[in-house]
């Protein structure tokens, strides 16, 4: 479809829950068996588009050796990663620029000899797909020198299991440079599915068969209407909108055109390229479809314009320098300059302006198909949005022609009617008069928007702060101070503490993925969760639970990370999900050492075997638990502080005490990032254990 397939939709948005038994829609995924192997049956193919959601779980073994593809081997010790190889990943993966996936599913005797076909969602390198050790297909080349040949294709391909019983899907997949891909794509990998295969080839040649007519058509429409209307300013200069409009088809051209090369292109690397373009034609159609329309009932350019011109253009330098969630950023401003156009559109109504109704329709089915594209990628409609996305833009090019057209003949008329008037009238007075009233107008709506905004943020402050403890637990042999400084006004971190009647205190500190209200929201799941959870003893059991509670609430792609420390006295029992490690100051023997647990973040498909560390503290020993917003913390030269820093900054702070130890930190993190301003979340707990020598000074030193 026009707009969807330059992956301009990758935002979601927030509606009431009603909306979303409405209209929310889950893809069917494949059964598993105990040991966790995926049950592939017909009646899996039911679904609306005869699909089967493979896992993106896989087993992985970093290296290469044929032998990998043979269904016999035991891959019991392989790691188990996501086929998208995103940077959390390659934390785990050690990749070497290539590497063998493996997939055990259990076929049920309705799939065996039926054609299927492996649908290729994303590809970014080089593979080859094998089937019980036999190569069934290969995309790109993997030579023998080490080189590769990077090759998108979304053709569906064909496979058939000739047998039922358990079967093993491998790949051989290399990408020597997954480091641009990350930067650009936020991956590096693949991800298949299967699916029927006739349904799918048939539907793939009728798909291309139909968008690359009606793509082709409405590219030329495009080219000959910004043409003509090029033509006309050139003729006639002070009639800007025809220049407004053709700029606003010139960018909907090339974002047609950006997206044809998208999909026809067998480089990934061009995919990435043409992709970006497209998102950023897309980001000026909508500002010069807002131009045109302001410039239906006025000639100056308002100053809500320049506004949202200066919000373009940061999106435009985001987007093509890839900063990170800036797909949000650009949803939202979509959303408000629809709204802004509507209240434009209003307006040209109320002001009952002749021949109104036509570009009104226009832009109302502009609006209707973008809207509709936006609720289609949030995942609150389920539809084919090409048909909505050509007709919208379609026919309010079409309508802003003809408007344009009658506007320019009725204005002649009306000129020749109003020569007696204009002779009666003072032409300085009433431009002055209409000056004043645009000013008044635009100062007060300025005024209500910038209030409700203030309104909006400043509650919103409010809500995350409440979430947080009013207070720090005071509990022998323990001094707790924790420190938190948030990237956006509702922050995605998270911290807490519960006392349980048997002596033992629970400590956690999270990290929602990203920040902002979304963050906000699963920061509140999470604390709802730690409270009810708090007295559990086994802490693997209670991440398992607290685990299932945030993956059912369907937050779409939104996870926590989370830091768990049970401790009681010298005693401690610390469990991570995704979190940077701990570091644990051990007086006795005068360093820092680092405590490493790996794990998933909370709310995600997969049960993962969370491990847990006893410790046993000393007096004078120290605790430092953190997001990963303190280690990624950038200086102006944009390199990251990195754990070594912390480590050194914690040891020769190590005789202060934790509220002391909390400020030696903020005075690194300020002497590193400077005037950069802090792009996540950073919240630290220092824990400190009791001892005789630094509290004795502290006393003193207060005293």
């Amino acid at each position: 479809m026009i707009f969807e397939s330059a992956s301009l939709g990758v935002g979601k948005a927030g509606v009431a829950t009603a909306l979303c038994l409405i209209f929310c829609w889950s893809p069917v995924s494949a059964t598993q068996t105990d040991s966790g192997v995926q049950i592939l049956q017909a009646d899996d193919l039911q679904s609306r588009d005869n699909v089967i959601y493979l896992t993106d779980q896989w087993k992985y073994f970093s290296g290469d050796d044929l032998q990998f593809a043979a269904p016999g081997l035991d891959d019991s010790e392989w790691d188990q990663i996501s086929t998208y190889l995103t940077s959390f990943d390659f934390a785990f993966a050690e990749w070497q620029g290539i590497g063998w996936f493996r997939l055990k599913v259990y076929v049920d005797s309705s799939l065996v000899n039926r054609p299927l076909a492996l649908l290729i969602e994303k590809h970014l390198g080089a593979s080859e797909v094998y089937l019980n050790g036999d190569e069934v297909f290969s995309l790109g080349n993997i030579n023998p020198d080490g080189t590769i040949e990077s090759y998108t294709d979304f053709k569906p391909k064909m496979i058939v299991f000739p047998d039922a019983g358990e079967q093993t899907i491998a790949v051989r997949y290399a990408n020597l440079t997954p480091d641009s891909f990350i930067e650009e794509e936020g991956m590096a990998g693949f991800r298949f599915l299967l699916g029927d295969a006739n349904y799918h080839l048939d539907s793939r040649v009728d798909t291309a068969m139909w968008r690359s007519g009606w793509q082709t058509f409405f590219l030329g429409s495009l080219l000959v209407f910004a043409v003509i209307h090029l033509l006309l300013f050139s003729f006639y200069p002070a009639e800007k909108r025809n220049l407004f409009f053709a700029l606003f088809t010139l960018f909907l051209g090339v974002l047609v055109l950006s997206i044809f090369k998208t999909e026809f292109t067998h480089s990934p690397f061009e995919s990435v390229i043409f992709t970006k373009i497209a998102q950023v034609t897309w980001i000026l159609t909508i500002l010069y479809a807002l131009r045109f329309t302001y410039s239906l009932y006025q000639k100056r350019t308002p100053v809500q314009f320049w506004v949202f011109g200066i919000a373009g253009l940061i999106l435009i330098a985001g987007i093509w320098y890839n900063v990170g969630q800036i797909y949000l950023a650009r949803e939202l401003f979509v959303l408000i300059a629809v709204l802004e156009m509507l209240r434009a559109l209003f307006k040209i109504v109320l002001q009952k302006r002749s021949g109104s109704w036509i570009i009104g329709f226009g832009i109302f089915c502009f609006l209707m198909s973008i809207l509709y594209r936006i609720l289609i990628n949030a995942n609150l409609l389920t539809g084919e949005t090409t048909t909505a996305s050509i007709l919208g833009s379609g026919t309010m090019i079409f309508a802003m022609s003809v408007f344009l057209s009658r506007d320019f003949a009725v204005t002649q008329k009306r000129l020749e009617q109003k020569l007696i008037e204009v002779k009666d009238l003072s032409e300085k007075t009433l431009e002055q008069e209409k000056r004043n009233k645009e000013i008044e107008i635009e100062t007060r709506l300025l005024e209500a928007e910038n209030k409700r905004k203030s309104h909006e943020l400043e509650e919103a402050r409010t809500l995350q702060l409440s979430m947080l403890p009013s207070k720090l637990p005071n509990v022998d042999p323990y001094d707790i101070s924790v420190y938190m400084e948030t990237a956006t006004e509702v922050g995605g971190d998270y911290y807490d503490y519960s006392v349980q009647d048997d002596g033992w205190m629970t400590l956690a500190l999270g990290d929602a993925t990203g920040h902002g209200m979304k963050a906000g929201i699963m920061v509140a799941a999470a604390k709802s969760n730690f409270h009810m959870l708090a007295g559990e003893k086994d802490q693997v059991k209670m991440l398992h639970r607290m685990s299932d509670g945030l993956r059912k609430m369907d937050l779409h792609m939104m996870y926590m990370g989370m830091i768990i420390m049970r401790c009681n006295g010298m005693k401690a029992e610390i469990i991570s999900a995704g979190m940077p490690p701990v570091l644990w100051y051990r007086k006795k023997l005068g360093r820092v050492e680092t405590v490493t647990l790996k794990g998933l973040p909370l709310g995600t498909k997969v049960a993962y075997p969370y491990q847990t560390r006893q410790l046993e503290f000393d007096a004078g020993d120290t605790i430092l638990l953190m997001s990963d917003g303190l280690m990624e913390l950038f200086n102006e030269k944009r390199e990251l502080l990195g754990l070594e820093r912390i480590k050194r900054e914690l040891l020769n702070k190590s005789c202060a005490t934790s509220k002391e130890i909390i400020k030696h930190m903020r005075s690194l993190m300020m002497s590193w990032s400077g005037d950069h301003k802090n792009e996540d979340d950073v919240t630290m707990m220092a824990v400190k254990i009791k001892d005789d020598e630094t509290y004795a000074g502290s006393e003193r030193s207060e005293k």
